[in-house]
């Protein structure tokens, strides 16, 4: 056998082995998806200037097996930007899935605390991106797993 051979077989395997172990993990940890890490991490952070109203926007990934297909993307804020009505800002979700390879949006107010987004992505990998709509913020971009 070949060096090449042994390369393309050694790659293969390599493969074969992290994706079984993601839909291992999916099954096992069936209500936190198994997501890619975010650059920045989970926290949309504004570049803008808000005046009294600061702090970023915690985001969280659920599933549950009661409703497959579906991602409950949860928004905290972790400062006074998102949690009352005078910092009201508005979140934007968009998914690309592999059913049907095209851009999906949804924008959603947060102005009252920790915010609950369902996003009918259908099972299987999707980017999710986070952001902040209209204002310029730090997105958040993650690859999920919806089981």
């Amino acid at each position: 056998m070949t060096f090449r051979q042994n390369a393309v077989r050694t790659v293969a395997v390599s493969a074969a082995t992290a994706a079984i172990a993601l839909v291992t993990n999916a099954v096992a940890a069936a209500d936190v998806p198994p997501h890619t890490p975010g650059i920045m991490g989970d926290d949309i952070v504004q570049l803008d200037n808000s005046g009294p109203c600061n702090g970023p926007i915690h985001v969280d990934f659920e599933t549950t097996a009661a409703r497959p297909g579906n991602l409950s993307v949860l928004l905290t804020p972790r400062g006074s930007f998102g949690a009352r009505p005078a910092c009201a800002t508005n979140i934007q979700v968009d998914w690309i899935n592999g059913i049907a390879p095209f851009t999906h949006t949804l924008r959603v107010p947060v102005d009252n605390g920790t915010t609950r987004i369902d996003v009918p992505t259908g099972a299987g990998v999707s980017l999710v991106n986070v952001s902040n709509f209209p204002l310029r913020a730090l997105a958040i971009s993650s690859y999920v797993l919806v089981p």
